[in-house]
């Protein structure tokens, strides 16, 4: 039985949804990928793209260089679009290492601060990056005095007219581009992924495209054998309140209740599998303190 849920969740996860805000920012990647080619060897722009945990920012991330690289021939050795993960307590050192490791360097921990961001920059000139995504930006918050500030290294990036970077991270991170201003300047309008709007027609719907699409693919790549009845107005209210109206915490909620639903031999998804998920999942994490399809109504 684990083998097959290992199996589900796997395939569960390869599924991807045309959600309309990831969507958009798809466009806007694009966007700034062409503008960067543009101005080539001219001073970048930036893109701040900030959203509570579990909003699917780096399914966005991963998604758009799986499309890139689609175009790509196989065999070639350029890299267009590259996308690295910060650590806490984020250094400039740090970054450079990070990036010198992504990008192939034999010895990326080797050489000066100075050296490290020379060696990063020819890389990315070298292997023709034309789209930098750094993700979980709200690590650059860390700093021990103004020389610690990493922020001032991705303004060198920009400034140097190398590579434009999208700037993905969580709503903490908003407090850091208020702060540096001069880093702010050289953004583009940010294209914050917020929650939906439980009070919004429009976003209602948005929901409600989202659970049946995704009940229709589980049943298509073959998870389940039949739909489940899971986009009526109560259990849509139940998943926004569960989920707070984060798009990537419902699919997380339909992965557990996949899961659920599998081990006990179902034919489909029922609204008690995601309440089981709320239980297990959202509860424990601190996402909700009471489950409303406890309580339905919701």
């Amino acid at each position: 039985m684990n083998t097959l849920v290992a199996e589900n969740l796997l395939r569960f996860r390869a599924i991807f949804i045309p959600y309309p805000r990831h969507i958009t920012l798809h466009a806007r990647f694009d966007y700034l990928q062409k503008l960067g080619c543009s101005l080539r060897g001219t001073p970048q722009k930036g893109l701040r793209v900030l959203a509570p945990s579990g909003s699917g920012k780096t399914k966005v991330a991963s998604t758009y260089i799986k499309m890139a690289m689609a175009s790509m021939d196989p065999s070639s050795q350029l890299v267009p679009v590259l996308y690295i993960q910060l650590e806490k307590a984020a250094t400039a050192r740090k970054l450079y290492v990070s990036l010198l490791a992504e990008l192939g360097d034999a010895r990326p921990e080797s050489g000066t601060e100075q050296g490290l961001r020379q060696r990063v920059l020819d890389y990315l000139e070298r292997l023709g990056v034309e789209l930098l995504i750094i993700d979980e930006v709200q690590h650059l918050n860390f700093r021990i005095n103004a020389q610690n500030d990493v922020t001032d290294a991705l303004k060198v990036f920009l400034d140097a007219g190398v590579v434009p970077i999208v700037f993905l991270g969580t709503q903490e991170a908003e407090s850091m581009f208020r702060r540096n201003v001069q880093l702010s300047n050289r953004l583009l309008p940010p294209c914050d992924l917020l929650p939906l709007d439980k009070n919004d027609p429009a976003d209602r719907k948005t929901l409600a495209k989202f659970v049946s699409h995704l009940n229709r693919e589980i049943v298509k790549v073959g998870l389940m054998p039949t739909i489940g009845s899971l986009d009526d107005a109560i259990t849509l209210s139940c998943l926004y309140e569960a989920s707070g109206g984060v798009i990537g915490r419902v699919a997380t909620l339909f992965e557990h209740a996949l899961e659920i639903a599998t081990r006990r031999g179902a034919s489909r998804i029922e609204t008690y599998d995601l309440a089981l998920a709320v239980d297990r999942w959202a509860i424990p994490l601190g996402l909700v303190s009471i489950n409303p399809f406890r309580r339905r109504p919701c």
